[in-house]
């Protein structure tokens, strides 16, 4: 464990070699040329801390405590001016661009603005160059993960990834959905040694997990019984009183007080919605557990043709659709977001085909080219956004921001804000009070998503195992990378390929409510070393291979930590949010559009899924030119307009 693995080490993002530092475009006024050193050519190539950076929060935290404005001085006028200005260069950031230009004319002149060094926000790209002469690089996702469910999406989604030559269907031919079954590999659960006073990997799905597993004969009985035959614990309910009452308690309380689970079984259960709410079981409400498919329900015999009114949004979205989860690009929704980029910026990313993103690289240098009709600026936090007079009858907006440390300006005759609504206080004077608190509401969760690029998965192949579920450990989950093929773009299909692992964690709090959570993972996660996170991801991947054989020092060859402290929306649910679903609903007051500045962002809806995003720019941009924007959403009060 302490011997050196074969990779360089690096320091929130920048590499540190034998040649000392390596300058990129993450640090301001460096060149993004790259070459004869070895290091890397763009940040998507950039290992050790990325996501959110320290250098990318640390204007947004001074602008926070009100530091910023005491020496920034006045703005440098750089005399730019644009039909749109857009802050925030994510999925809605770079779809509300589109959509303008749908609805002006392709000759719109567009900004798009963003504190980080990768546009695409959350949708980020991680890149690895395997070691061995010819080796191919490998690309990994970095964040926002697949296009979930896409039979549901509104109609201006579909038109959207149509319009940037992203077909769902193909992803039918480019997700190999044999792969597992041709290599005979199965999930596994593991149980660690400092809970359960051994190191044990099962296989097989519940209840069969449990019959060898290292569990008190209490713990092991309840857990059986909860998969198999859990009992109707309100026998003398109608099917709308139990879900009233589910609407009411929180998945651990309903286990705990009605089924009466045992201490090591709960243990057991309470981080399985880490990876798909950002908190566990303390924090989902039960009503939303039973939507979901979580065990402890079956005896209730609850009717479920329809979602309840309680259920939270993406429930009644998603509900009546069954889609596989195969739409996924090799870098998770930066395909999408690059998809985007390539219809606003062709020569950035050159190529035809959704087939050809996971192999062509963009060229950052021409993202903010004066010739362009669309210019996207990276490294460039926003700091102030304010009307040209009053906001009634101003002709155009100020947006401030800095870039290579320097204060500058420009104007926009409209601005669409998507970024994350607890930074629009800050830099949007002359909210009124109601509408500052619910932008100040949509609290992020906090999840980090690490990639590690291992030299070949033979430890896999020899265990048989596709991933491991490790809910008491450090990551909730390890596992192969998703395996989608491309075009030129191949997933290592042999095990003695170089391949990537995906590592999730939801840093929380538990015993607090979801939101609450969400503020105290934030200074844990930005709290956290590289070193820290490189030991627990050794250790980890050491004890749950070592069936197979896995030696971390020598097959580790790359780690990126992708680090999310402000990170997905969260998503209203019961029982916390006493106001869902009868409203008044945070995210109407705080959506509202403002003289000629509109709203975009998965916090407008709440619901934290690439096509909320998109179907949030829609809806803005369609504010801004003055139009109803229509129903986007199907059937969700939360998310419609």
């Amino acid at each position: 464990m302490d011997r050196a693995i074969t990779r360089r080490d690096f320091l929130d993002g920048v590499a540190i070699g034998a040649g000392g530092l390596v300058l990129t475009s993450v640090l301001p006024g460096c060149d993004l040329g790259g070459g004869d050193d070895g290091g890397p050519s763009d940040p998507d190539e950039l290992t050790g801390l990325r996501g959110l950076t320290d250098e990318a929060r640390r204007i947004p935290h001074e602008l926070r405590d009100g530091t910023f404005w005491q020496a920034a001085g006045d703005p440098q006028d750089t005399r730019e001016r644009y039909d749109l200005v857009v802050v925030g260069a994510g999925i809605s950031g770079l779809a509300a661009a589109r959509f303008f230009q749908r609805e002006y004319g392709g000759n719109a002149k567009i900004l798009i603005l963003d504190p980080l060094d990768q546009p695409g926000g959350h949708a980020a790209r991680n890149e690895f160059t395997p070691d061995g002469a010819g080796a191919r690089v490998l690309v990994g996702y970095g964040g926002s993960q697949t296009l979930d469910t896409p039979s549901a999406f509104s109609t201006p989604a579909r038109v959207l990834l149509d319009d940037v030559g992203v077909e769902v269907q193909r992803f039918e031919r480019y997700f190999d959905q044999g792969f597992n079954k041709r290599h005979r590999l199965r999930r596994g659960t593991f149980f660690n040694k400092e809970v359960y006073g051994r190191d044990h990997l099962a296989f097989g799905g519940e209840p069969g997990v449990f019959r060898d597993a290292p569990l008190n004969p209490r713990a092991k009985a309840d857990l059986i019984k909860l998969y198999t035959d859990p009992p109707d614990v309100f026998p003398r309910l109608s099917d709308s009183q139990k879900k009233d009452r589910l609407t009411e308690l929180t998945h651990e309380q309903f286990l705990r007080r009605h089924m009466k689970l045992d201490d090591q079984a709960l243990g057991f259960l309470r981080r399985l919605s880490d990876d798909e709410w950002g908190f566990g079981l303390d924090a989902v409400g039960a009503i939303d557990a039973w939507a979901d498919g979580y065990p402890g329900f079956d005896g209730l015999g609850l009717d479920d043709a329809v979602p309840y009114r309680t259920n939270a949004p993406t429930e009644h979205k998603v509900w009546d659709y069954e889609d596989p989860y195969i739409h996924h690009f090799p870098c998770g929704n930066g395909g999408v977001a690059r998809s985007i980029i390539r219809k606003l910026i062709p020569a950035a990313l050159p190529g035809r085909g959704m087939e050809t993103i996971p192999t062509t690289e963009l060229d950052y240098g021409r993202l903010d080219q004066k010739a362009n009709r669309v210019r996207i600026r990276l490294n460039s936090p926003v700091v102030r956004v304010r009307h040209n007079g009053d906001p009634g009858s101003a002709r155009d907006v100020e947006v401030a921001y800095v870039q290579d440390g320097k204060l500058r300006k420009v104007t926009g005759e409209q601005v669409v804000l998507a970024c994350w609504n607890t930074m629009i206080p800050y830099i949007c004077e002359g909210r009124p009070q109601r509408q500052r608190d619910a932008l100040a509401f949509a609290t992020k969760l906090c999840p980090m998503y690490t990639n590690v690029q291992i030299r070949n998965w033979t430890s896999f192949a020899r265990l048989r195992l596709s991933g491991a579920d490790c809910r008491n450990m450090y990551w909730v989950s390890i596992d192969l990378d998703y395996p989608v093929s491309m075009g030129s773009y191949k997933f290592p299909d042999s095990p003695e390929e170089p391949i990537v692992l995906h590592l999730p964690r939801a840093v929380t709090k538990p015993g607090l409510p979801p939101r609450e959570q969400g503020r105290a993972g934030r200074a844990e996660l930005m709290g956290t070393t590289f070193e820290q996170v490189e030991r627990a991801t050794r250790d980890q991947l050491a004890r749950v291979l070592a069936g197979g054989g896995f030696d971390p020092a020598r097959d580790i060859e790359a780690i990126t930590v992708n680090r999310w402290a402000h990170g997905y929306a969260y998503e209203y649910g019961r029982p916390w949010d006493r106001f869902w679903p009868d409203g008044p609903l945070p995210s109407h007051a705080a959506r509202k559009r403002f003289g000629r500045i509109a709203i975009a962002n998965s916090d407008s809806a709440p619901r934290a899924y690439a096509d909320t995003a998109i179907d949030m720019a829609y809806r803005a941009v369609r504010e801004l030119a003055g139009r109803p924007p229509g129903k986007v959403a199907r059937g969700v009060d939360g998310v419609a307009p």
